[in-house]
């Protein structure tokens, strides 16, 4: 019999025939996959051993043996104490150097606020130190350096060549009591050094020491005078200004003032110094 064909709208359709993959056709579709695969690893595997050999002959050359570092920003801490955090004995080579620890190492120094370190091709670490810069020295059992952060960093060694005002009114118990609120009196005392360092007006243009009281505020002694000033917490700005017209009136009449409370921005009390003082 032959073929069969159906008549539809005036249309031939012949019978669709599904064609059956051959075996011979997927065996050899599978040994091509296998082969590409197996080609791949086989470069991948290359490449590694490669890579290695490559990473071994650095290490051993010595053409990238390290012979210079170079120490960029650092003023108080000296540059033999930064190169004895490094711990890189004799002339390691640049490519077992691992920066991560020796950033660690460094900034593990109190004066250290951060620190940048890079290899300079083909024989060369570049170390950039941030130092921290005093703002104040804080007494508590010792003497301590204060940042312009408002942290305690460093102790204040003998030997310091410091002029920084000092800030008296906490103890260590109550640092460690409470830290949050030693904190807050800190930078509240340095936001006054601040504007006092903006404005310039006298009788301020000096501080010897700001004592910090957490009721009543701060209370700041002049250096040139030794005149008491209370400024209370807030509102630094507008008492330095009316300070300063109370000051230069009381030089005019020939006064001299041992105090001057300013912790009321409407009302301020000037203690003169007694007669015959």
């Amino acid at each position: 019999m032959g073929e069969s064909l159906t008549v539809r709208d005036g249309k031939f359709l012949r019978p669709r025939v599904k064609r059956e993959e051959k075996g011979a056709e997927k065996f050899l579709r599978i040994v091509k996959k296998t082969v590409q695969v197996s080609f791949q690893l086989l470069l991948l595997s290359f490449l590694l051993l490669f890579g290695h050999w490559v990473y071994v002959h650095l290490l051993g050359d010595s053409y990238f043996r390290v012979r210079e570092v170079e120490v960029e920003g650092g003023r108080k801490i000296p540059k033999e104490t930064l190169l004895s955090l490094t711990v890189m004995e004799g002339m390691p080579n640049l490519f077992s150097v691992r920066l991560k620890e020796v950033v660690k190492r460094l900034e593990s120094h109190p004066w250290i606020e951060q620190v940048r370190v890079r290899k300079v091709f083909p024989d060369k670490i570049l170390i950039q130190v941030d130092e921290r810069k005093p703002m104040a020295i804080v007494q508590l059992d010792e003497l301590y350096y204060v940042d312009t952060q408002g942290e305690i960093f460093s102790p204040v060694r003998d030997r310091d060549e410091y002029n920084y005002p000092y800030l008296t009114g906490l103890t260590r118990r109550a640092l460690e009591k409470d830290p949050e609120e030693a904190k807050r009196l800190i930078t509240k005392a340095l936001e006054f050094l601040r504007i006092v360092g903006q404005e310039k007006l006298p009788p301020l243009g000096e501080i010897s020491e700001i004592h910090m009281e957490e009721v009543f505020g701060i209370r700041c002694f002049t250096k040139a005078e030794g005149v008491e000033i209370r400024m209370g917490w807030e509102d630094f700005g507008e008492k330095l200004r009316r300070l300063s017209l109370i000051w230069s009136d009381l030089r005019k009449r020939g006064l001299c003032a041992a105090s001057i409370d300013c912790s009321d921005l409407r009302r301020m009390v000037v203690r003169k110094v007694p007669s015959g003082d």
